[in-house]
């Protein structure tokens, strides 16, 4: 039976959780406040969410609030052995162990769904993709299922175009405590932190190409500009390239972008976003990074097939020798900032994890219909006010007669 690596790692573990808890005030007043009502009592939850010390903070939260939950990663590379260690310690079951080979995770997370999982936490549907693979016969048990990323939300979507969405599933990454903050703010930071901490090369005055200008891409764009780098932004959406140039980057087609760039991100959701035939385009010594959901956003298989050697350079990052030019990978093409480093800020997880603690607990409550739902804006309203309360800011609110005219056609 799948489990974890070492318990022996419990007391590190137990560090990195407490370091994280002091850093996440908004979930755990709402765990005070709005969780422990006795909705989620005795609730079978499955999270399955990179697993480190923040997404700890959320399965102890959901325990502590009366659920009986069950926790798994939803990518190997970002497991933290320490942390499940620290988990399994405190009578958390846990299925997830760092760098296991895809048939392994895939056994991980079919334990998690053979073990009555009710309600379910996912990051790209990881779960419940393999569900509808693997076990739809359990999707009878299901009572609801909230997404964190965009990749996740399009392939609740797919499946419910497909008929086979028969349960509740709140689209949790876009709520805008999740979206406005996560991405652009969190992911942003943290990919140039990561590129950065794992390469020591200096940003200012390289040449970036984010690849992909959505929320993430934006946040990335922007982080790099602010070191010093000069971005030029790669997108096949006509208003999301508008709206790169208008930010005040430049906006070229990937064969236009490539050649000149130092540094390429990829931030898609997608596959193959730089593919094969990008390869001969690279110039000698780039970097290339993911900071989307997928490990295939960046193709390393095809890359290793043509290159003449590879060699480790650096810990995390692989350089792959294409005749006379040297090209970089960090982590595999994984995502860099949680597989290369810690991941998200944690006070940025405090307000995505809260996004997910109260939808799951929405969920849990029932009235919500069968496809994919919205994030109630009022839970929305509830983190972002409880969020300027830990940072001792009250907002005025709207007099009567503004009120008045706000709902009125006739003022």
């Amino acid at each position: 039976m799948p489990g974890i690596a070492d318990p022996t790692l419990a007391p590190e573990g137990r560090r990195r959780i407490d370091w994280a808890r002091q850093h996440m005030p908004v979930l755990h007043r709402l765990l005070e406040e709005r969780l422990q009502d006795g909705v989620l009592r005795g609730r079978r939850v499955a999270v399955v969410v990179h697993l480190e010390a923040k997404t700890a903070c959320l399965v102890l939260a959901l325990r502590a609030a009366g659920a009986d939950v069950v926790a798994a990663g939803s990518n190997p590379r970002s497991t933290q052995d320490a942390v499940c260690a620290a988990l399994v310690e405190q009578g958390v079951e846990v299925h997830a162990r760092h760098g296991v080979p895809p048939d392994e995770f895939t056994a991980d997370l079919l334990a998690v769904a053979e073990s009555g999982a009710e309600l379910v936490i996912d990051d790209g549907a990881e779960l419940t993709r393999r569900m509808a693979q693997h076990r739809p016969d359990l999707y009878d048990r299901l009572a609801g299922v909230s997404e964190e990323t965009t990749t996740g939300v399009a392939r609740l979507r797919a499946l419910e175009q497909e008929g086979l969405l028969t349960f509740p599933a709140i689209a949790a990454n876009d709520a805008r405590c999740k979206h406005m903050f996560d991405n652009p703010y969190g992911t942003g930071q943290t990919t140039l932190t990561a590129l950065l901490a794992l390469t020591n090369v200096l940003a200012a005055g390289r040449e970036f190409c984010v690849v992909g200008y959505g929320w993430v891409g934006k946040g990335v764009a922007r982080a790099a500009a602010g070191l010093g780098g000069r971005v030029t932004v790669v997108e096949v959406d006509p208003v999301r390239a508008l709206t790169a140039h208008m930010d005040g980057f430049r906006v070229a087609a990937l064969a236009d972008a490539l050649p000149s760039a130092d540094v390429v991100i990829t931030a898609t959701g997608l596959t193959k976003a730089i593919s094969a035939d990008a390869f001969d385009l690279l110039k000698d010594g780039v970097l290339l990074a993911n900071a989307g959901h997928h490990d295939r956003e960046i193709d390393v298989p095809a890359l290793a097939e043509i290159a003449d050697e590879i060699v480790d350079a650096r810990a995390n990052v692989k350089t792959y020798l294409l005749g006379g030019r040297r090209v970089h990978v960090l982590v595999d093409g994984a995502l860099v900032n949680i597989a290369g480093l810690d991941g998200n800020p944690i006070e940025i997880m405090d307000l995505s994890f809260s996004v997910q603690a109260l939808s799951i607990h929405h969920l849990a409550a029932g009235g919500a219909p069968a496809g994919v739902n919205r994030f109630p804006d009022e839970l929305d309203d509830l983190i972002a006010r409880t969020k300027l309360r830990t940072l001792g800011i009250e907002l005025d609110r709207p007099n009567a007669e503004q009120l008045a005219f706000r709902s009125s056609w006739t003022v």
